[in-house]
């Protein structure tokens, strides 16, 4: 039954308006966080259910479904499982900003560039980065300007230098491969930056500051869930960022994901996790300052 009513405005003509849908029921619930545990590892309490409601919401207002058992039934159908996708960018958090976290920039540049830079010197190596959950791409971005500027130019060309930004959510990658961003979101990027590696748009209406095609041109976006059994990836990385992505899983989930993060890092490689996710003790790995550790 379609979840719409039609009303009479006050010149009678006719509109549509949505109708209100009920909260998740316990039940209700817990088919939904039986499913995002399944399929994006989260670990979610009771108190997830108001936001499986004020974030699903809509999408059962877009399918003309009236309860959340409904939706899950819609999804759950074949011919129904691109609403999945729908689903998984509702209830992903994407919070992310240009230089957050910034102790783990500061270290980049004292400590893992310096040595980066000594053996891409003596062995003629490549540059390979991730942001593995890169959101809206300030993340990749960032680290982009932070080795354009450190490193000299003949070794960023040509290929020398790649970053992999990688997300489940669709909605932020494209965001994040349009480039634009507002003068408060640049508030944290360095003036310098600011001026070297954005344009500021034309349009009057819409201000807003893009990346400059030389360092989009560094990364590359890709859409896919870091709970599956198998990356489409066969690069061994010399720096993955990955922070604020284990907070939101499951134990087990987590130590899944630090397992494939390790095995897609070089000997040698460096592996940074968000500040309040330092108190992990990893196999091959020697841990180093702020949620920082390099394989050994």
């Amino acid at each position: 039954m379609p979840a719409m009513l039609i009303t009479k405005s006050p010149n009678n003509t006719a509109t549509a308006k949505l109708m209100s849908v009920p909260e998740p029921t316990e039940d209700e619930f817990n088919l939904f966080r039986k499913l995002v545990q399944k399929e994006l590892g989260f670990e979610w309490g009771d108190d997830k259910k108001y936001l499986l409601y004020s974030r699903v919401q809509r999408r059962l207002q877009k399918n003309k479904l009236q309860t959340f058992q409904n939706y899950y039934d819609f999804i759950e159908r074949e011919e129904n499982k691109s609403e999945r996708q729908y689903l998984y960018n509702a209830v992903t958090t994407t919070k992310s900003e240009f230089y957050r976290e910034k102790k783990h920039f500061d270290f980049l540049r004292q400590n893992i560039f310096p040595e980066l830079k000594k053996q891409a010197s003596s062995r003629q190596q490549k540059l390979r980065f991730w942001s593995a959950g890169c959101s809206t791409g300030e993340e990749p971005y960032t680290l982009a300007f932070e080795a354009h500027d450190f490193f000299d130019s003949s070794l960023i060309s040509n290929g020398g230098l790649r970053i992999l930004g990688s997300d489940v959510n669709t909605e932020v990658l494209e965001a994040a491969i349009q480039g634009a961003y507002t003068e408060e979101q640049l508030s944290s990027v360095p003036v310098v930056f600011n001026k070297r590696y954005f344009n500021l748009a034309s349009d009057e209406n819409n201000p807003h500051h893009l990346i400059k095609t030389e360092i989009q041109q560094l990364i590359q976006f890709r859409h896919f869930n870091l709970m599956s059994s198998k990356y489409p990836i066969a690069t061994k990385f010399q720096l993955i960022f990955c922070r604020n992505v284990l907070y939101y899983l499951q134990p087990e989930r987590r130590e899944f994901l630090i397992s494939k993060l390790v095995d897609h890092l070089e000997e040698g490689g460096w592996l940074v996790l968000g500040i309040t996710e330092s108190g992990y003790s990893i196999d091959k790995m020697e841990k180093h300052s702020i949620s920082i550790y390099q394989k050994i």
